[in-house]
């Protein structure tokens, strides 16, 4: 108990410390003493006093050689601080304002991978993973001979995954809640962008699946048509996958649509029939 009490207020008086400090450079007129401050709290893991101290000094730098540094090191805090975003952005700033640097390479790549460290779980918003893979892939093109390429095509590997891995679960959801006609689409779709991926044998079973019901429970009018959509969908699988593991579940499908189209023929005849007379 008092060795916890101990650290707490040890902590405590490091806190109040580095308050005293960054108060004092806040209200400083001397870019100098600013500028040591900021990377005295820099050094320590202090991400967001920096920040803040680089912000406020970096303009009675502009220009000069101390820029470079202030710039990297406010990239560097904001995203050990976890804003990876903001991070991006700053890096890639760096990277148009100080092309020339040594740094410049290193500073292109931590823009790109800022933005795959903030790339968040598959069923979430993904606009950091395409904005990841689009700076990835810049990266890539802009130092073909990087130590870093073949990270990058791994990690942009990884994120393609994710965005296929969404677009396979939004698919899934459209034909689990009956929207059949948005589950063609998107199966469709999602066949047509990921052609080597793993799911792929699913998502033709799932776009046959979705065809079938759309064509069984279709108006009189489209039923026709879709039902000899559905056969297609039927044979393209088959013709792909001929050994597939749901070849029994797509026969019955197969069934099912041929025997309806029998009824639904008979039934075209009828109202020809009745047409005519």
């Amino acid at each position: 108990m008092i060795k916890r009490i101990l650290i707490v207020c040890i902590a405590s008086t490091m806190l109040l410390s580095c308050n005293k400090t960054f108060e004092k450079a806040m209200k400083s007129d001397d870019p100098q003493f600013v500028l040591k401050t900021a990377d005295k709290l820099y050094e320590e893991g202090k991400w967001r006093y920096a920040t803040d101290l680089y912000k406020k000094v970096a303009p009675d730098f502009a220009g000069k050689k101390e820029a470079e540094k202030i710039y990297l090191n406010s990239a560097y805090a904001n995203y050990n601080d976890g804003q990876e975003t903001l991070a991006a952005k700053q890096f890639k700033n760096f990277y148009i304002q100080f092309r020339n640097s040594p740094q410049a390479e290193e500073a292109l790549y931590m823009s790109a991978y800022s933005y795959y460290k903030g790339s968040p779980q598959y069923n979430l918003d993904q606009t950091n993973t395409y904005e990841a893979i689009k700076e990835l892939q810049g990266f890539i093109d802009t130092y073909p001979s990087s130590p870093k390429v073949k990270e990058a095509n791994q990690l942009i590997n990884e994120l393609r995954l994710k965005l296929e891995k969404k677009a396979f679960e939004i698919a899934k959801t459209y034909y689990t809640t009956l929207k059949y006609k948005a589950a063609t689409v998107n199966f469709a779709n999602f066949i047509d962008d990921f052609p080597d991926s793993k799911y792929r044998e699913e998502a033709y079973i799932y776009l046959l699946r979705a065809k079938a019901e759309l064509a069984l429970k279709s108006v009189f009018s489209k039923k026709d048509l879709r039902l000899k959509d559905a056969k297609t969908t039927y044979r393209i699988f088959i013709k792909t996958y001929p050994n597939t593991q749901y070849l029994k579940e797509a026969q019955n499908w197969l069934e099912k649509i041929e025997e309806e189209q029998i009824v639904h023929t008979e039934q075209m005849k009828k109202v020809e029939e009745y047409k005519n007379n």
